[in-house]
C-alpha cells in the first residue's frame, strides 16, 4: 500500500511560514503601539507632574510660570506627534491585518484540500483493502471447493 503524498505539502509549508512572518510583523507593530501609548501616558504624567509640584510651592515667580508653560507646550507638541505617530501606527496594524487574514486563508484552503484529498485517498486506500479481502475469499472458495 502507499502512502499519502500531499503533492502541495511544499506550498503548504511555504504559505504557512508566510503567515508566520505577517504575525511577527504584526506583534512588531503592535509593540510599537504600545511603546507609543506608553509615551503618551509618560508625557501626560510629567506634565502633571510638573503642574502639580509648581501648585505646591509657596510662591511662584513668574519664571517659573514660564518655564512650565513652555514644557506645558512641549508637552502638547510631543502628545501632537505621538498621536500622530500612533494612527500612523493603528493604519499599518490595519492594511497588515487584512495582509494576514489573506494569508491564513490562503493556509486554511491548502490545508482543506489537503484533508480532502487524505479523506480521498483513505477511502481509495478501504476499497483496495475490501477489493483484496474479496478476492482472498474468492481463491479460498475455489481452493476448498475444487479440490
Amino acid at each position: 500500500m502507499k502512502t499519502f503524498v500531499f503533492a502541495l505539502d511544499r506550498v503548504l509549508a511555504w504559505r504557512t511560514a508566510q503567515v508566520q512572518r505577517e504575525e511577527m510583523k504584526l506583534e512588531q507593530m503592535y509593540t510599537e503601539l504600545r511603546a507609543l501609548n506608553g509615551a503618551l501616558a509618560l508625557v501626560s504624567r510629567q506634565r502633571q507632574q510638573a503642574e502639580d509640584e509648581l501648585r505646591a510651592w509657596p510662591r511662584v515667580e513668574g519664571k517659573e510660570l514660564s518655564a512650565l508653560d513652555a514644557f506645558q507646550q512641549h508637552a502638547l507638541t510631543e502628545r501632537v506627534r505621538i498621536a500622530q505617530a500612533r494612527a500612523g501606527c493603528e493604519q499599518r496594524i490595519a492594511a497588515q491585518l487584512r495582509v494576514l487574514i489573506v494569508k491564513r486563508r490562503d493556509v486554511k484552503l491548502l490545508e482543506t484540500l489537503k484533508l480532502q484529498r487524505r479523506t480521498a485517498w483513505s477511502r481509495e486506500q478501504d476499497r483496495e483493502i475490501d477489493q483484496q479481502a474479496e478476492e482472498s475469499h474468492l481463491a479460498k472458495w475455489n481452493r476448498e471447493n475444487i479440490q
